[in-house]
């Protein structure tokens, strides 16, 4: 079988989500609003799926033009993918690369899966303890409710510009 090489354009200013588990990708630019920032800023969003990784077998990237990462952001990639790790760069230079870590409390990011908890019916913002990181399983600060996986439903938030 021949070998392929497929690389995706550098960018001069922004960041990169590297060693993303195969097939996350499409999720993190979906809770992270990357369709919307696309189509109101015109920056470039590049999204690999499927790449060959030595260390993964196959993993995914992003890389985002022109904005930076927020916290949150942060915590919400670190959910989805728990090894990945962010790059900013500026003037075509890394300026920093760190792996995403796993906090032990979780802010506003996801929603909690019981109908009758508070958060689901009062502007009270969501507080979770993560209780548990293989599977990342949660709990509620206000009504004790732990889930993880397919239960585990992120809000859409934005990346902001730099």
């Amino acid at each position: 079988m021949m070998e392929r090489t497929v690389t995706i354009a550098k960018i001069n200013r922004g960041i990169v989500i590297d060693h993303i588990p195969a097939g996350k990708a499409l999720l993190i630019a979906q809770v992270l609003g990357l369709n919307a920032l696309a189509r109101d800023t015109g920056d470039i969003i590049a999204v690999g799926i499927n790449f060959e990784s030595p260390s993964m077998g196959k993993k995914d990237i992003i890389k985002v033009e022109n904005l930076s990462i927020s916290r949150d952001m942060l915590n919400m990639v670190s959910l989805i993918a728990p090894h990945a790790t962010i790059t900013r760069i500026d003037n075509g230079r890394v300026l920093e690369k760190h792996k995403v870590e796993i906090p032990k409390l979780i802010g506003d990011i996801v929603n909690c899966p019981d109908r009758f908890c508070i958060t689901n019916h009062e502007e009270v913002p969501g507080k979770f303890l993560v209780v548990n990181h293989d599977p990342i399983t949660l709990r509620c600060h206000y009504c004790e409710t732990e889930f993880f996986g397919p239960l585990i439903k992120y809000k859409e938030k934005h990346l902001t510009r730099r």
